[in-house]
């Protein structure tokens, strides 16, 4: 054991010095995402509300769990006025931070998964991942949001691994799993997916039909009760904002018209290209001065979608769409709407996180397409040969995240907060196949030893 947490201190302190490093120079460029994180959670400390201070119209578009974040990171720093750009200088510590924490939390999820080996291969490979060590240089969602689902489940697996009894470890589950949400939308359906392994996995430990059945519901009770408990105030809050029912978060209308919009092959950029004529048409003075679809602003675009709609509001009429996307292209062509589909699970699992203007870089990409590839046949061998069926609580997270980017609007960015559970399930399952493998060796009768029984026998 001794040797096992001083591998650990070693991995933490050199991966955590990479993420400080990281931190010490953030990128230039800012996103929009980034810059509306800066913004909102400047205005949670200096006007105490969720709301703009300029040129937001749909702050609840942003779920709250980075702006919260960075607003106490602003707070604590002495805040101070923007300087240039929508900023939190002091954020970026915490994103190191955040990432130091999650090589613990991978360490977690393989130690429960498989044992102390696979945690401290999980561990490493998390460390030293260089997509997630630059995003302490970022102002986005994907190190804190990574950090929490990888804890949470971790927290899950450790209420498997002991169906029914010591509840408080569904109930930090579920805390977990509504602080994971309500820092990453995409994540919505792992909650579900975890109250489910919780709620069976207490099924089988129990005898009886009726008896199973109370046993998962007692089981999955007390994390979907915490869950509710994390989520429930941002909800109303959202939904008072909104004016209707946001659950998480609002506006995902125009994710689902361009992930299923076929002539823009699933893209934003494609999508924006393929609808300027549209634009155009629709908005004749945004035509001065651009020489390129690229100086189009996609809300511009998808204003003009919307207006296809002119008897519902922007986001309904973005989601009617999408829907007649779906009914269009996936009944009317459903060969190129497959390959769509294929092409933007492989968008979303065959290329790491970059950045908006960032290059790809051959040893990285080796490294990304090595975990992807380990981590996938680990997780499969585990699962087939290993039937260990704890893998199949990461295993489901992966496949649902995959079918979400199949058919919402795809990005590399996206498999980052989920980079780490695959890492962990991955050297787990390859861990247990050695083990129940040689268990197996040892189970067979020696050969010579057999025949010589065969003849002592006649």
């Amino acid at each position: 054991m001794r040797r096992t947490l001083l591998a650990l201190l070693l991995i933490v302190i050199a991966g955590g010095a990479l993420r400080f490093d990281a931190a010490s120079r953030p990128s230039e460029y800012q996103s929009k995402d980034e810059q509306s994180y800066a913004i909102i959670a400047r205005t949670i400390m200096t006007n105490h509300t969720y709301g703009p201070e300029i040129g937001m119209e749909d702050p609840v578009h942003w779920v709250p769990g980075a702006p919260v974040f960075f607003s106490v990171a602003y707070h604590l720093a002495g805040r101070g006025p923007f300087q240039g750009k929508p900023d939190i200088p002091a954020a970026y510590k915490w994103q190191a931070m955040a990432g130091t924490l999650l090589i613990l939390a991978s360490f977690a999820l393989g130690l429960l998964i498989a044992g102390r080996l696979a945690g401290l291969l999980g561990a490493a490979v998390v460390a030293f991942y260089p997509p997630l060590i630059a995003a302490s240089g970022d102002l986005l969602s994907e190190p804190l949001g990574a950090l929490l689902v990888t804890s949470a489940l971790a927290m899950t697996v450790w209420a498997i691994r002991d169906p029914g009894r010591r509840r408080w470890r569904a109930v930090l589950a579920g805390l977990l799993l509504g602080a994971t949400v309500l820092t990453r939308a995409d994540l919505a359906l792992v909650p579900l997916i975890a109250a489910a392994a919780v709620a069976v996995a207490a099924a089988l430990a129990t005898t009886g039909r009726r008896e199973r059945t109370f046993a998962g519901l007692r089981s999955a009770a007390p994390l979907v009760g915490a869950l509710l408990v994390v989520v429930t105030p941002w909800t109303i809050f959202a939904s008072t904002q909104a004016g209707s029912f946001v659950p998480l978060s609002h506006g995902g209308g125009s994710n689902l018209f361009v992930g299923t919009y076929l002539p823009g092959d699933g893209a934003l950029f494609a999508t924006k290209k393929a609808l300027i004529p549209e634009t155009v048409r629709r908005f004749p003075e945004l035509e001065e001065g651009k020489t390129s679809y690229v100086q189009y602003r996609s809300r511009d675009v998808m204003k003009a979608v919307a207006l296809r709609r002119p008897e519902l509001s922007e986001e309904a009429a973005l989601k009617a769409e999408g829907f007649a996307n779906l009914r269009r292209y996936a009944l009317g062509d459903p060969l190129g709407f497959g390959q769509m589909m294929v092409s933007k699970v492989w968008r979303l699992w065959g290329g790491y996180s970059v950045g908006t203007y960032g290059n790809r870089r051959a040893p990285v990409m080796a490294y990304h397409l090595a975990i992807v590839a380990i981590g996938f046949a680990g997780l499969l061998a585990g699962l087939v040969l290993a039937r260990r069926r704890v893998l199949l609580l990461p295993a489901a997270a992966l496949l649902y995240i995959s079918a979400l980017n199949a058919v919402l609007v795809s990005e590399s960015r996206h498999n980052l907060t989920l980079i780490p559970a695959l890492a962990c399930a991955g050297v787990g399952g390859i861990v247990l196949t050695v083990r129940e493998l040689r268990a197996h060796r040892g189970r067979r009768p020696d050969t010579a030893t057999a025949m010589q029984g065969s003849l002592q026998a006649a």
